[in-house]
């Protein structure tokens, strides 16, 4: 038996059980065959009246995998508190996702959300900045960090969230922040997401025909990729721990009789994911390994904001947001000439699966303890996704959660590859 014989592709909706987990996770399959060069370029663009950069993290390897002769490009979302960085190291500080699909020849393109990267750092870490004041930073021409009076800091009281956040801030009206934080609506992020994606794409100088495109949002950074299918259509996506899109998450919500979440006054929230977050997922570990990887995670954001008026359907705040944004002064006239029902119809598309995922094959991939994404939530999901796709697909992983460790990166990794060289997207 060969090495990759020993990495298995589970049927649909079944659950690969724990032995065959740790064969994966051990063997040799898909070895490195190739060193890597790694680039980090910023984009800048307009959008509703303000200025914003994308972050476009690039792992180029030096030899590409072909796959009947087309070059592989994985385009990644970046989980809740994430900045994309999550994806080169792990908590471990062991290579992550990145480094270890572009040692064997697949080109890995992190695009961050907008307000992530904290331009005050060269590698974009927010370890400098206290927890308690971080907020979104969108311009990497912004001349210094926002001050403490324009923002405002609360204890929360019951969010969308089973994490456990226990404080949120909000911009003061009438801040740079504020206004800022109004045009940052979740199709703007789609555009930092379109323009980062297709410059990866473009510094290629392939025809796209030539080039096996494919996604992966973990978690949070799922459903702004669902989104994306709308303006840049891949071949598939790769799942692993992928939330789905925000119409499908408000059905897995309601299929257990819980229909508040689309009323949460959340409107141009902040939420820190601090230590109660943190335990959350990681309960399963040491107290003194935990906090080893908390520290490591201050490299991190550490706050999720228009993340969870989109993600989680929250229709009401997202509506206020929209509002909010057509009734400022900055708003270009050019983004009002449709009109009002217009404007709020265009903000509010990506909540909804695109047309176009008719052409893309899903692959939805997770632990069966997963923290956030339980298989329910998953089968609740594809009830709804499941008919706008060319081909669905649902596997698990016995005894694995919802993280990236170095581990998942060998696991996942290899039945990845694996599942490429099926032919599923072809």
């Amino acid at each position: 038996m060969s090495e990759k014989d020993v990495v298995i592709l589970p049927d649909d909706n079944c659950i690969l059980p724990t032995e065959a987990v740790t064969a994966i996770t051990n063997c040799d399959a898909f070895p490195e065959t190739t060193g890597y060069s790694k680039s980090i370029e910023f984009i800048d663009f307009e959008h509703y009246g303000k200025s914003f950069t994308q972050v476009l993290t690039t792992f180029k390897p030096d030899i590409p995998r072909l796959h009947n002769g087309r070059e592989i490009i994985l385009v990644c979302g970046e989980g809740g508190k994430d900045n994309g960085n999550g994806f080169i190291e792990t908590y471990e500080k062991k290579p992550g996702m990145a480094p270890w699909l572009a040692s064997r020849g697949v080109t890995v393109a992190i695009v961050p959300r907008l307000g992530r990267w904290n331009f005050f750092d060269e590698g974009g870490s927010w370890i400098n900045i206290p927890l308690g004041q971080r907020m979104p930073v969108y311009d990497r021409k912004q001349a210094e960090y926002w001050s403490k009076d324009s923002y405002t800091t609360h204890a929360s009281k019951g969010q969308a969230s089973p994490t456990g956040s226990d404080t949120y801030r909000l911009p003061v009206e009438g801040t740079e922040l504020y206004e800022h934080m109004l045009a940052a609506t979740p199709d703007t992020i789609v555009e930092g997401y379109r323009r980062g994606a297709e410059r990866a794409l473009d510094n290629h100088k392939e025809p796209r025909e030539n080039i096996l495109l494919l996604f992966w949002g973990f978690s949070t950074g799922g459903p702004f990729l669902w989104a994306l299918c709308r303006h840049l259509i891949p071949d598939g996506t790769l799942g692993w721990g992928m939330s789905n899109n925000p119409a499908a998450y408000l059905y897995s919500r309601a299929s257990t009789d819980n229909h508040d979440w689309p009323y949460e006054d959340s409107c141009l929230r902040v939420r820190e994911r601090g230590r109660p977050d943190f335990l959350f997922y990681t309960a399963h570990i040491s107290d003194d390994l935990r906090e080893e990887w908390f520290q490591e995670s201050m490299h991190a954001p550490n706050f999720k904001s228009i993340e969870d008026v989109f993600m989680h359907y929250n229709i009401a705040a997202l509506t206020e947001h929209t509002t909010r944004l057509w009734q400022s002064e900055f708003l270009p006239d050019e983004d009002r000439q449709g009109g009002f029902a217009e404007f709020l119809q265009k903000t509010l598309e990506p909540l909804y699966p695109a047309a176009q995922l008719r052409d893309v094959s899903v692959f939805e991939m997770n632990g069966t303890l997963d923290q956030v994404i339980q298989p329910w939530k998953v089968d609740a999901a594809r009830r709804v996704s499941e008919r706008y796709c060319k081909r669905y697909r649902v596997a698990r992983l016995e005894n694995f959660r919802h993280d990236i460790l170095h581990d998942t990166c060998k696991t996942v990794g290899r039945i990845w590859l694996k599942l490429i060289e099926s032919n599923y997207y072809n």
